[in-house]
């Protein structure tokens, strides 16, 4: 028989620290054939991208490795550095996670790839220039955008680009390292589409790392389950998933994320957050010549909500549609345009600089990346105190039972294991909760959730989101939940809005915006998230081409670019807005079922002037 693409034997990777020898990887063995997807899942820590960087030799000199790692029949441990350069790229390619750290920030796309092309090859320039814009039309992206820089591309366009390098000399074996994290589910959908595609069209194998099990599902013909290091799984993907063995594994995959509803007849709770005809928008360009242009880019526009006292309201949406931006007007660091926000009766428009010092402990906001939002120097305590430093006049005694509140109510018990603690010596999910905490220390009215848990494990943040929705129920408090990941807004919200472009198009009672969608962009968004069910396909591409820039926004209905029952009527030269009782839709020709008692479709009539009426408040 002949020797598999990738044969791994009892691979183990031990990394020297000052504290002694650490165990990152035991004993891992595993193979891959040409075609063939295989992935390796687990939680952070498991030993994953240990496994990955062990197989592509890129681990760093403290890491100590034993076993023997087979490419095509040859020793990679064993292969001389000359031999590994004339393999990577050309023979092993990699994808890594962090699209935008792994591009360099001052040279054009194209120009990265020529890089390579050049280097690994004997193509004179121009050539090089023609096959790096074919490479990146390879994966969607236009001849057009290949010579902008890295940061003038969306994430996603990021990700793609990092598959076309990887991709453009034809390797025999492609290791891609989570390269949907982080991305919004439609984004993620066209990076499995591309990984799909490419695969195919190569006949590479494809060694997948992943945590989400929905792409593994989708994605994957065999899985290993890691565990601290270990293999505790490993089978068909229809297998592992439909009949697993290992606790471990069965935990892994159980993550049922029931949509919160509130019982049939329970009455609305007191707004505690109004928002009215908001709009948010940023001058184009910088200095004199934003000022000689006057032009500006709605990054909000006409929306509508209020959050009631202890009711959680998510807010889904692709990247770039809105969603951060509005958080941000709601806690002063964005000024509104237009339109109003009120914090119970207080008009948050209307504030002062002084003004908002007082108002801002009712208001708090809690970041995507705790790492960043903490600071490294502080402990713990010192980092959970900081708002009420700033904010009160506590004596020494009431700062501290304060802190312990706050602590013991983002649940890090015992408490006083946290309380010297430097963010570096904590876990992510750990970090998160030091960050909720120091939100509620100053006991706010309302809390803005800004992609709580995109940078965490699924369990892990299951259990910060749980903690969300009890801090709601128990504390009373207001939460907006932004996040791209509609189970988790399905887990936690009572209500949930889907913006695009700005606006919002569709808002109403978890359950049935998910279940019963009436937009064509929610059912889209609905449609794109993988099943974590190997047995069941889908299509990919649901919504073609990319999310409009705001620069050009499109006239009439803002999503009829990309939507099959756009007509050439009012979907081209009226904006529809929300219309509806609970259940709320910006459509002109909404889903089958979203009508009116007199059988009409839900949508704004069109004044004499060309102008739709106002939807209700969602």
């Amino acid at each position: 028989m002949n020797a598999p693409l990738l044969d791994v034997r009892d691979l183990t990777v031990d990394f020297v620290t000052t504290d002694g020898s650490v165990r990152a990887l035991d004993t891992l063995s595993l193979t891959l054939e040409r075609g063939e997807t295989v992935g390796l899942i687990g939680e952070s820590g498991s030993g994953k991208t240990t496994a990955g960087k062990a197989i592509l030799q890129l681990l760093p000199s403290s890491a100590q490795t034993t076993g023997s790692v087979r490419f095509q029949g040859q020793d990679l441990a064993t292969a001389r550095p000359a031999d590994l350069r004339r393999l990577r790229w050309h023979e092993l390619a990699f994808v890594p996670q962090a699209a935008m750290n792994s591009l360099d920030p001052v040279h054009r796309v194209d120009r990265q790839l020529m890089e390579v092309l050049r280097t690994h090859t004997s193509m004179s320039r121009r050539q090089a220039a023609t096959a790096a814009r074919e490479a990146l039309e390879g994966v969607g992206i236009n001849a057009d955008r290949a010579s902008d820089y890295p940061h003038q591309f969306s994430g996603g366009m990021r990700q793609r680009a990092l598959i076309a390098m990887a991709t453009m000399l034809k390797p025999a074996l492609l290791i891609a390292d989570e390269p949907t994290t982080g991305l919004d589910v439609v984004v993620q959908d066209r990076i499995l589409q591309v990984l799909e595609t490419t695969k195919r069209e190569l006949g590479l194998g494809l060694l997948l790392i992943t945590h989400d099990l929905g792409v593994a599902a989708e994605l994957c013909d065999r899985v290993y389950v890691l565990r601290e290091g270990q293999t505790v799984e490993a089978g068909a993907v229809r297998k592992v998933f439909g009949r697993p063995e290992h606790p471990y594994t069965r935990e892994l995959l159980d993550t049922a994320l029931p949509a919160s509803e509130r019982p049939a007849g329970e009455a609305r709770p007191e707004p505690a957050v109004v928002v009215d005809s908001a709009a948010i928008r940023y001058a184009t360009g910088r200095g004199v010549a934003a000022l000689a242009r006057r032009h500006e880019v709605a990054a909000v526009e006409d929306v509508n909500l209020s959050i009631g006292t202890g009711e959680v309201f998510g807010l889904a949406g692709e990247s770039g549609c809105g969603k951060s931006s509005l958080a941000s007007a709601l806690v002063g660091l964005a000024p509104l345009a237009a339109g109003g926000a009120r914090l119970a009766e207080t008009d948050l428009t209307a504030l002062s600089s002084r003004e908002w010092r007082t108002v801002r402990s009712k208001i708090q906001m809690i970041f995507q990346d705790p790492f960043q939002s903490l600071n490294p120097r502080f402990t713990v305590e010192r980092a959970v105190a900081e708002p009420l430093l700033a904010q009160t006049r506590l004596d020494t005694t009431e700062l501290h039972e304060r802190v312990l509140w706050a602590l013991e109510s983002a649940e890090l018990k015992p408490v006083e294991r946290y309380l010297t603690r430097r963010p570096h010596q904590l876990s992510g999910g750990e970090r998160q909760r030091v960050a909720i905490a120091r939100a509620l220390v100053v006991r706010p009215q309302v809390l803005l959730a800004d992609e709580p848990v995109s940078m965490l494990d699924r369990s892990i943040g299951r259990g910060v989101i749980d903690l969300l929705r009890r801090l709601a129920t128990d504390l009373g408090v207001a939460i907006l939940l932004i996040s791209h990941d509609l189970s988790v807004l399905a887990r936690a919200c009572d209500r949930l809005g889907v913006m695009y472009l700005g606006r919002l198009v569709e808002v109403g009672p978890t359950h049935e915006v998910l279940q019963q969608p009436r937009h064509p962009y929610t059912r889209a968004l609905v449609q794109a998230v993988p099943s974590q069910d190997p047995t069941t396909t889908r299509p990919h591409l649901l919504l073609p081409g990319e999310l409009p820039s705001a620069l050009s926004r499109p006239d009439g209905c803002a999503f009829h670019p990309r939507c099959k029952r756009a007509d050439a009527g009012p979907c081209r030269t009226a904006v529809p807005q929300l219309h509806g009782t609970d259940h709320q839709v910006a459509c002109w020709h909404p889903n089958d079922g979203a009508t009116q008692p007199n059988g009409q479709p839900q949508h704004g009539q069109t004044q004499g002037n060309g102008q739709t009426q106002k939807g209700s408040t969602a």
